[in-house]
């Protein structure tokens, strides 16, 4: 046992019945599988067309939409359209088609959703990262007298359909049942009438409301495209991707780094963050087999630079790294196969304080010129 077991979380198997998404998937749930934990996101491969959720907004909490290539080893081989609908007024939506990864940002109080996988060729990642330990949303309701009502749903709360004196495992088989129908149906060479089509219903009010706001795009400053970041670093996959906070997009939140690790070797030097968390992630490099992990790491963490202790990973991970926590280096002991390394820093600039020459270096992104 270890000093700081507790920041470190093997990310468990987690099977599901949704339609249309790889199983298992990865899964990172906050407070209920870390203690103190500020991030809730998932690492869930979609590998066929389905529409999914209805507009929503978060009260107080930015959200991330990603939407990549679930092969990271050809990040930027996106062969999919997806359709997604944002805006502060829900019956005045404004829809953003999306052909290239990319990463929406929806502030607190946005509505956004639903969300059409419309044409998926490949499969594709799409990763819901919610800056809070646990996750909410409001529902936004509309009664036959179009009076409106506001129910809260998340995590802890959310009850199971067919159960209601259970708690939601989030199992997905009361979402997946009506598109099962009509992959059977289709399968056999039946037709289902369109007003009677699950997916129909549910969307046919957001593409006349996308006619009705086309050439509006208040919104796009929220929708942006991940850019190739080419280099000479052979450790890494090149082009890689990042979203790097507000140099990206403005009063932005999140700084990360997608580093496809192509080799064994040394990643950075022993470091501490002075007033925010980080996490560090390690996946395989394709969601869709995301448990095909093959490479053995270590990572240094310790209350001083000169103190420090030393924790192996084996399996996908995540490490929390609190504030003034000492972290550092990475070493890639055995690599069969490529990984995704993923430092993730909640924060709309990158800082660290390095311990070198008997001085503390403040290095980071937002340094005044």
């Amino acid at each position: 046992m270890g000093r700081f077991d507790d920041l470190v979380f093997t990310i468990p198997k987690e099977f599901h019945n949704w339609y249309g998404f790889a199983s298992p998937r990865g899964f990172f749930r906050g407070t209920t599988m870390m203690e103190k934990a500020r991030v809730y996101m998932d690492f869930t491969s979609v590998t066929k067309p389905l529409p999914m959720e209805v507009p929503h907004t978060h009260h107080c909490a930015d959200e991330y939409l990603v939407f990549t290539g679930a092969d990271m080893n050809n990040f930027f081989e996106f062969d999919a359209e997806v359709d997604v609908w944002i805006g502060e007024d829900p019956n005045n939506l404004e829809m953003y088609t999306l052909t290239q990864p990319t990463i929406i940002r929806v502030p607190p109080k946005m509505y956004h959703c639903p969300v059409n996988f419309r044409v998926i060729n490949k499969p594709i990642v799409f990763s819901a990262v919610y800056l809070d330990g646990d996750w909410s949303k409001i529902n936004r309701n509309v009664d036959e007298n179009g009076r409106e009502h506001f129910t809260y749903d998340g995590a802890g709360v959310r009850r199971c359909v067919r159960d209601t004196s259970k708690e939601c495992i989030y199992c997905g088989s009361c979402f997946s049942e009506a598109m099962k129908k009509k992959e059977e149906a289709q399968a056999k060479g039946e037709e289902i009438p369109k007003e009677e089509a699950h997916d129909t219903k549910l969307l046919a009010p957001y593409y006349e409301m996308a006619e009705k706001t086309k050439g509006q795009r208040k919104y796009q400053k929220f929708v942006y495209p991940y850019q190739p970041e080419e280099h000479n670093d052979d450790r890494f996959l090149s082009p890689r991707a990042g979203f790097r906070g507000v140099s990206e997009m403005e009063n932005s939140r999140l700084w990360y780094l997608y580093n496809i690790v192509q080799k064994e070797c040394v990643i950075g030097e022993t470091h501490m963050h002075h007033a925010v968390e980080e996490y560090i992630f390690f996946t395989g490099a394709d969601i869709t087999n995301f448990f095909d992990f093959d490479a053995e790491i270590e990572i240094q963490i310790g209350e001083t630079p000169d103190n420090m202790e030393t924790y192996t990973i084996t399996e996908p991970t995540v490490v929390r790294i609190p504030a003034g926590m000492w972290h550092g280096p990475v070493s890639i002991k055995r690599l069969g196969a490529p990984i995704n390394f993923e430092p993730f820093y909640p924060a709309g600039n990158y800082g660290k304080v390095v311990y070198r020459d008997g001085q503390y270096i403040f290095e980071g992104t937002d340094l005044p010129k």
